[in-house]
């Protein structure tokens, strides 16, 4: 009877540690600070992409990671983690290599041995839905684009704007950081509208895009908003196929 209740006492213990919550952590950290984004089992975790990230309470005894470099790479890294006890810290770090980020793990330990870091963006491990038109929408402040504007003394021909941007690098890397190409088409659409931009501006936004039709798209969007605008022409060189280039062209004279 005594050896019964001990079998039984067993098995109650056995499958009582067996269904308990894992309650697992994973931190991702890149060593020079380039964002980046973190799905989780296909579930995108956050909405704006961080360099130091933390989810916690991970309940589960796998994790399918898939990290995407927020710049224009848009490279993707995929893993699977496996966690074996509960209450456990895995940490991991993100390190460029010829111009490839590695995937390294650190370690793991238990959760509350590491110290705390107050840089880390910590999330709780869920599986809600995150729509990808809203994962990074940048806010593009018309001020910091217009803080400090010249006039480009070279140019003597008509003028489609006045005062164009001295500087692009601010809103190059504005396009850049989305990681979607809708989303990245969004961005430069709404910087165009604000601004005024001279052709080789617009040559180095269209360039920042890997499709015909999106650098065609975005060449046609900015015929209002150039400023050396008898040099719209030199966008068309641009343009990859030439079916984008005859469209180009087509929409060039009817504009004379």
């Amino acid at each position: 009877m005594k050896f019964k209740l001990l079998v039984i006492s067993l098995c109650c213990f056995i499958q009582l540690e067996h269904s308990a919550q894992l309650n697992n952590s994973l931190l991702v950290k890149s060593t020079d600070s380039t964002n980046f984004f973190i799905f989780i089992n296909g579930f995108l975790q956050h909405q704006k992409p961080y360099h130091n990230i933390k989810i916690n309470s991970y309940d589960d005894s796998k994790l399918n990671l898939k990290i995407i470099i927020a710049d224009s790479s848009n490279q993707s890294i995929s893993k699977q983690i496996y966690f074996e006890k509960k209450d456990k810290e895995t940490s991991a770090e993100l390190t460029l290599i010829d111009s490839i980020y590695k995937f390294r793990f650190n370690g793991e330990v238990n959760i509350g041995v590491l110290p705390i870091d107050t840089s880390q963006l910590i999330i709780a491990y869920h599986t809600t839905k995150i729509n990808y038109e809203s994962i990074y929408t940048t806010a593009v402040d018309s001020s910091s684009i217009k803080d400090s504007i010249i006039e480009k003394p070279n140019y003597t021909g008509e003028k489609g704007c006045l005062n164009p941007i001295k500087d692009n690098s601010e809103i190059i890397k504005l396009i850049n950081k989305e990681v979607f190409s809708i989303n990245k088409i969004k961005t430069a659409k709404i910087i165009i509208h604000k601004s005024c931009l001279s052709v080789s501006d617009i040559i180095e936004i269209i360039n920042l895009f890997e499709f015909d039709d999106q650098k065609l798209e975005i060449a046609l969007y900015s015929y209002f908003n150039l400023y050396d605008i008898e040099n719209y022409f030199k966008v068309k060189n641009y343009l990859l196929l030439n079916s984008s280039k005859e469209s180009f062209q087509n929409f060039l004279d009817e504009k004379k």
